[in-house]
């Protein structure tokens, strides 16, 4: 059991195969040398994780229930406040009609 950020963990769907494969074999205990191979996949990417991330802002263009939707399982907090508001009131206003 441990505490986490929910924020910051990545989609299970958008680890890329060839390292969730590894870490697969890590956690499952399904190979032998799977820690030796996933260490040795860590060394490869070593360095890299300082670079700059493009942001993507692009799922701020669909409705008002994907941007919540994309917002909630991405864990972007940022626009969350802004785009709840909007969307009780479209409930709200379905509902009398």
């Amino acid at each position: 059991m441990g505490i986490v950020n929910a924020g910051m963990l990545a989609v299970y769907e958008e680890i890329p195969k060839d390292l969730l494969g590894l870490v697969e074999d890590v956690l499952l205990n399904r190979r032998p040398d799977s820690t030796e191979r996933l260490l040795a996949y860590a060394e490869t990417v070593k360095g890299k994780a300082g670079k700059t991330q493009v942001k993507d802002d692009a799922w701020r263009q669909g409705t008002v229930e994907s941007r919540l939707s994309h917002a909630l399982v991405q864990g972007i907090v940022d626009h969350i406040e802004s785009g709840t508001p909007k969307r009780r009131g479209q409930s709200m206003r379905a509902r009398w009609r």
